[in-house]
C-alpha cells in the first residue's frame, strides 16, 4: 500500500508557521513583558529613590543590594538554572535602580542657593558641571566664546560673570587655567573661585601668590569624565591648600552626593596623578602604538582574538579617541611625569631580562610580585 505521508513543500513551509517562528513569536511576546515589568520596577526604585532624598537616607545600602543578589541567585537555582544568572540579573538591575535614583539624591542641597559662574560652560566638563549646580537649584550663567546652544545664560564678560557670583568654576584647558586665574585675581572677586584642572603642579606658584593677595581660591579635580551617569561610586579630590571657609563651599556642594570626597595636598595630587592618569594613559597609548607598528591589520588580530585582548583593546579605544590635546598637556604638565616613563621602562626591562635569559624564576617572581602589589602585600 503506497505510503500517503508527504513531507511538506518548500513553499507551504514557507506560508504556514513553523515550530521555529512559533518559539520566536513567545519570545518576543516574553520581551515585550519583561519590559514592562522592568519599566515598573524602575518606578518603583524612583519612589524609593524620593523618599531617600526626603530623608537623607543615602543613594546606596550595600546591605539591600547583598539580599537582592541573594535572593534572585536562589530564584534561579530554584528554576534550575545557574546562580550566576541570577547574580548577573540582579546586578544589572541594581544598576538601573541606582542610575534612576541618582539624580534624585544628587540635586539635593542643604544650603543656600548659590550664584554660579561656569568659567568655560560650553566644554565637557563645563557644560557637566554647570548641569550638576542647575539640577541643585543653583543659578547658573556660563562664560565661554565658543558658539552653540545651552540651556544657560551667557555672562557677558568675566568681570560680569564674577561680580555676580557667589561661586565661580574655572573648567578650561590647563594651560589656559593660569591666565584665567590672573585675571581673576586682578578683578578681585568675591566669589569662591574653583578650578578643576587634572593637575595643579604647573599652577602651584600662581596660585599661592593669589591666595595671598586675595583670591578665594579652591582646587578640585572629579575623577571622571563628562559622561559620568551618577556619582555613585566616583571620587572628587579636593586639594588641601586655601582657606577652610572657601573649600567648605566647595565641600557643600558634593557633601549631599554619594560620591566619595577625599583631600590631599596639591602636590601628592600630582604624585598620585602621574600613576592614575599619566602611566594608565601611557600604557594605552603604547599599546595601541606598538599594534600599529606591528604590520598586521586591526581586523585581522580581531578575529583571532581573546578575552584578555578584547578587554584591553577596548580600554585602549576610548583612550586613543579621546581629546589628544589634554591627554599631552596631562604627560608635559606633570612633573612626575619623568618618573611615569621609568618605572614603565624598568618594568619592560626586566621582563625582557628574564625572557631573553631565559629565567622562568624570574618571570613568575615579577608575575607573583605585581599580583601581591594589589592584595596589598
Amino acid at each position: 500500500m503506497p505510503d500517503k505521508t508527504r513531507r511538506p513543500s518548500a513553499r507551504s513551509r514557507r506560508s504556514s508557521p513553523t515550530r521555529l517562528d512559533r518559539h520566536r513569536a513567545a519570545i518576543e511576546a516574553l520581551d515585550s513583558r519583561i519590559l514592562g515589568l522592568v519599566a515598573r520596577r524602575l518606578a518603583e526604585a524612583k519612589a524609593i529613590g524620593e523618599l531617600k532624598g526626603a530623608s537623607g537616607i543615602p543613594l546606596r545600602n550595600f546591605d539591600v543590594e547583598a539580599q537582592v543578589c541573594a535572593r534572585l541567585e536562589g530564584l534561579a537555582a530554584k528554576q534550575g538554572q545557574p546562580e550566576e544568572l541570577g547574580r548577573d540579573l540582579a546586578l544589572f538591575l541594581i544598576e538601573r535602580s541606582l542610575e534612576t535614583q541618582a539624580p534624585i539624591l544628587e540635586s539635593a542641597y542643604s544650603g543656600d542657593r548659590l550664584r554660579v559662574l561656569v568659567i568655560g560652560g560650553m566644554g565637557g566638563m563645563g557644560k557637566w558641571i554647570a548641569g550638576f549646580l542647575a539640577g541643585q537649584g543653583h543659578a547658573v550663567r556660563i562664560l565661554d566664546p565658543a558658539s552653540g546652544s545651552c540651556p544657560w545664560p551667557h555672562a557677558g564678560s568675566l568681570e560680569e560673570g564674577l561680580v555676580e557670583a557667589d561661586l565661580a568654576v574655572v573648567s578650561v584647558p590647563m594651560s589656559s587655567c593660569q591666565r584665567v586665574l590672573e585675571e581673576a585675581g586682578r578683578l578681585g572677586p568675591g566669589a569662591v573661585v574653583a578650578e578643576l584642572c587634572s593637575l595643579k603642579g604647573h599652577l602651584l606658584p600662581a596660585m599661592e601668590r593669589l591666595r595671598r593677595e586675595g583670591l578665594r581660591l579652591v582646587s578640585f579635580h572629579p575623577m571622571f569624565g563628562p559622561d559620568v551617569r551618577m556619582l555613585s561610586g566616583r571620587t572628587i579630590v579636593l586639594c588641601t591648600e586655601g582657606r577652610e571657609e572657601n573649600k567648605a563651599l566647595v565641600k557643600r556642594v558634593f557633601s549631599s552626593t554619594s560620591a566619595n570626597l577625599v583631600e590631599m595636598s596639591a602636590e601628592e595630587h600630582d604624585r598620585r596623578m602621574g600613576a592614575v592618569l599619566g602611566l594608565a594613559h601611557l600604557v594605552n597609548l603604547t599599546f595601541a602604538h606598538a599594534l600599529s607598528l606591528s604590520g598586521i591589520g586591526f581586523a585581522d588580530l580581531e578575529g583571532a582574538s581573546g578575552v584578555t585582548f578584547q578587554k584591553q583593546t577596548a580600554t585602549t579605544l576610548d583612550v586613543v579617541t579621546e581629546n589628544p590635546e589634554l591627554y599631552y598637556e596631562i604627560q608635559a604638565l606633570n612633573a612626575v611625569t619623568p618618573e611615569t616613563f621609568a618605572w614603565m621602562e624598568r618594568a619592560l626591562a626586566e621582563y625582557r631580562e628574564a625572557i631573553e635569559k631565559g629565567d622562568e624564576g624570574a618571570f613568575v617572581a615579577l608575575m607573583r610580585h605585581s599580583a601581591s602589589y594589589f592584595s596589598g602585600g
